[in-house]
């Protein structure tokens, strides 16, 4: 029973639309859930790919993510403290989730945080731990 992702210009949302088999997949008479729109296109979805711990932590690009801050902007340090917190948190053992519900709170994490030497450091122990678990 597969279910696309289509983006419906009527009511500017994507959605998911569930066709009962493969075989009645038709992109012509899907209707948009949210408004009945039917001129929708189909969108590309993302897809998830299970990793090991190591792979996760090799794939950090630390320049990338420290070039995605906007330390200025308290509203961009909490949306870019809580992609970090979902995408890192589990294998780094870091608290940017809680950075960033501070931020969403008021508060001002950004000025009690250096980010470079927190994800920096956080990356060094945690390969340091796989290296002492391969031993």
């Amino acid at each position: 029973m597969p279910i696309y992702q289509y983006d419906c210009p009527s009511c500017d949302k994507r959605v998911e639309v569930f066709f009962r088999s493969i075989s009645k997949v038709d992109d012509k008479s899907a209707v948009c859930p949210e408004c009945g729109g039917k001129k929708l296109k189909r969108a590309v979805s993302r897809i998830a790919r299970g990793r090991s711990t190591r792979d996760a932590i090799d794939s950090i690009d630390l320049n990338q993510e420290l070039g995605r801050l906007d330390g200025n902007d308290p509203k961009s340090f909490e949306k870019w403290a809580r992609r970090m917190g979902e995408q890192y948190d589990g294998e780094l053992g870091t608290d940017f989730g809680e950075l960033a519900a501070q931020a969403d709170a008021g508060m001002d994490p950004s000025e009690r945080a250096d980010p470079s030497f927190a994800i920096s450091n956080r990356i060094s122990r945690a390969r340091e731990r796989l290296v002492d678990a391969d031993e």
